[in-house]
Formats: structure tokens, sequence, C-alpha cells
């Protein structure tokens, strides 16, 4: 890797704010379209959340008029073709297939599939917060995202994910223990392993943290790398050719990994392993990272799976330095005074803080009924599905009787 590029991501990050604005507008205020795609957004089925003036402000922000106009034609999880919009909206279909093409491949605010493309709108997070800030080169992002960065953080604290979780026994991602705590596990099963996830696969691609990049955007950034959140196998194709993400090779994906681990992220993959399509991967931080951050901020673990292993400590090799509870990323050990507690359903099961203990105090053990990721990509959906329903009517009705 290039001094140039380790400098960019790791660094305090210059954005040119003001550049790369071509097809990057916003409406100046709200409008009976806006409402109505503010209204198909709060669909439980997109993980939506309630109507809000933080939701309505969002929306507005993302479409334009015009934009609005058409998008307000997309219902959720029923993708439509430009020609289908353009009859709905009563306008030509050069022009509708313009502004939707915009959307799709240049904000990257709605999903385009297939052949001739169907359009549809994503779920706020995860779809839309992670497609629109997703770049290869910090130099494309622009006052709109800044703003959308902005305005997506405002919603996100309001907490409304604190109403889906709960009753997914299949979540959707886990977490690896770092490459440095290989020596103390036992039992590791290879998709614990990163190298060993990587082996089958050819294809690699690498863009910059969505979340990080956010809390930059806002004048929050943690500096830490930006640069590690990967994509390989089939998978990683799309990325790079939509311009979302930078071709790479197996050992500079190891190499983003571990020089993320040393600034004390952790990695994720999707919970499913052995698929010959691929999986996808970001390295994140407890101080930014929106999965992290639903545990440590507002107490909803459910899209975590559990993890396969947990710290075992020796209290007779203790000696309360305090160093494992700044090295969490979850706040799962906290030192008050002489007492230290070890909260568990807050770990990940990551291990730095056994890499962090100098006196070999702490080890990471097995969890004896730990379930292995799921076998495929349509499996773990198809095990999330029921919980996603149940969460899905019972949103709903709550809204519906509140």
């Amino acid at each position: 890797m290039s001094a140039a590029r380790k400098t960019t991501s790791t660094l305090k990050l210059n954005f040119d704010l003001q550049g790369a604005m071509t097809g990057f507008a916003s409406a100046s205020h709200a409008t009976a379209a806006h409402h109505r795609i503010m209204k198909n957004y709060t669909s439980p089925l997109l993980f939506g959340p309630p109507r809000s003036d933080a939701l309505l402000d969002l929306v507005t922000h993302m479409f334009t008029d015009e934009e609005a106009l058409l998008v307000a034609h997309l219902p959720p999880l029923w993708p439509r073709t430009a020609a289908k919009v353009a009859r709905l909206a009563g306008r030509p279909e050069a022009e509708v297939e313009r502004v939707l093409h915009n959307l799709a491949f240049n904000k990257i605010v709605i999903l385009a599939s297939g052949e001739p493309p169907k359009y549809t709108l994503m779920p706020i997070v995860p779809g839309t917060f992670e497609a629109a800030l997703m770049t290869p080169d910090l130099a494309t992002r622009n006052t709109w995202h800044q703003r959308f960065a902005e305005l997506f953080e405002k919603l996100w604290l309001t907490g409304y994910m604190a109403q889906y979780p709960g009753d997914i026994k299949n979540p959707l991602v886990r977490y690896l223990p770092v490459g440095g705590a290989a020596k103390t596990l036992r039992m590791a099963w290879p998709s614990d392993m990163l190298e060993e996830i990587l082996e089958p696969y050819d294809l690699f691609a690498v863009g910059h943290c969505q979340c990080r990049l956010s809390m930059q955007l806002v004048g929050k950034g943690c500096g830490k790398p930006t640069e590690n959140c990967t994509a390989f196998g089939p998978l990683a194709k799309p990325f790079i050719e939509r311009g979302m993400m930078r071709r790479a090779d197996r050992a500079e994906i190891v190499e983003i990994k571990r020089r993320a681990e040393l600034e004390g992220c952790v990695t994720w993959m999707m919970n499913e392993s052995d698929d010959h399509r691929g999986n996808s991967s970001c390295s994140c931080c407890g101080c930014c990272c929106h999965a992290l951050r639903s545990v440590t901020t507002f107490s909803i673990p459910g899209l975590l799976s559990r993890p396969h292993f947990l710290p075992a400590r020796d209290a007779a090799k203790c000696t309360l330095c305090g160093k494992c509870a700044r090295a969490c990323p979850m706040g799962a050990w906290t030192l008050a005074g002489k007492t230290l507690t070890f909260q568990q359903p807050r770990c990940i099961g990551c291990g730095l803080c056994t890499l962090s203990c100098n006196s070999d105090a702490l080890t990471l053990e097995p969890v004896r009924d730990a379930q292995p990721p799921f076998a495929s990509l349509n499996r773990m959906l198809l095990g999330m599905t029921p919980g996603m329903l149940k969460n899905s009517f019972r949103v709903w009705a709550g809204r519906l009787f509140s």
C-alpha cells in the first residue's frame, strides 16, 4: 500500500466539500410528494422509523421537488420500471429514466436492479445510509453528503431502531476475534479466522467505512482508519462497477484489517459462510459504528450474533490496571475503584481486551452452545424472516393503536 493511500486512510480527512456536486441537489421545503415518500419509508418492512420532523428533513434533503414527484411512485419492496413510473406520474419516459438513473447510480439513494432496470426504495438503514456514503475516493464527498450525514445522525439518535431487533433469533452479522487473540483460542471454527474466510475468493473490493466517514463529515470523527469496508467474491463486482469501491487483492485486505485492529477496531462479517457469492465486512469502532452503538447507546443487540468466544479472567493474575476497560469497544468491562465488572450481554467476543492485558489475566474461551454461521446468504435470510415479520407486525400494530 502506498504511503499516500495510508495517510489518507488514517489521518484527519480533508474533504473537497464543494467538489463533485453535479447531480446533487435538495428541495428547499417539503412538498406533498415528500410527505408521501416519508410515509413509504415508515414501513416496518423497511425497518422504518415513525413519522417525524427528522425523517421528513432527511427525505426533503435526499430528493428535489422533481425527484420527489417520481420517487413517490416507488412503494416499499415493489420495484418498478421507469416506464411504469412515467405512466403513473404522467411524465415522458426518457425524462423519468434520467432522473431515476441519477438517483440510483450517482446519489445512490434508491436501488436499481435487472434489465431493464427496476427501481425501488431501500431501508434508511441498513441500505440508503450505507449506499449514499460508500466511496473509494474521499474527494467525491461534498456538501450534500455532509448534510445527509448530519440529518441521518439526528434521525438515528431518536432511537427508533430499538423497536425492531427483539425477536430476530438469527442475527444479520457476527464479529470475529481479532487476529492477535488467536493464540488464546481453542476449538475455533474456520469461519472465525479471517484468512480462512477469504481463501476461497479471488475478487476483492475496498471502500471507506460509512459510519466513520459520516461522523467525520459532521465533525465527530475518531481518527481511526476509514478505508476498511470490504466485499469479496462475486458480490464485490457490482460495487467496483458502480464506483462504490476499488479493486484490491487478498493480501491488501488482510493488511487493511490487521491495521484496523491495531487501531482498536473489530471486524464483522455477514452471518453466513461458504456462500460462493461471497461476503462483506467492515472494521468497527465503538464510537462511530452504528451496529455497536445500537448496543452501547440503545441496548438493542438483536442484529448481532452471539459471540463464539467470551473472555475469562484469572483474578490471581489481574492487576486491576483497567486496560481491558479502555480497550473494549462495547463498554463490557468497567473498572470502579478496585472493582472490575464484566457485562456479558455487551460482549461481542472480539478479544481486544485480551490483547490489552499485559499480565495475561484474560483469555478467550469458547461458548459451549454457540451457533455456527449459516451456510449461505439465502439460509441466513430465511432464518431471519420469521423474526423480522413478527417484529414488523408488532411495530405496525403498536403504531396503529397508539
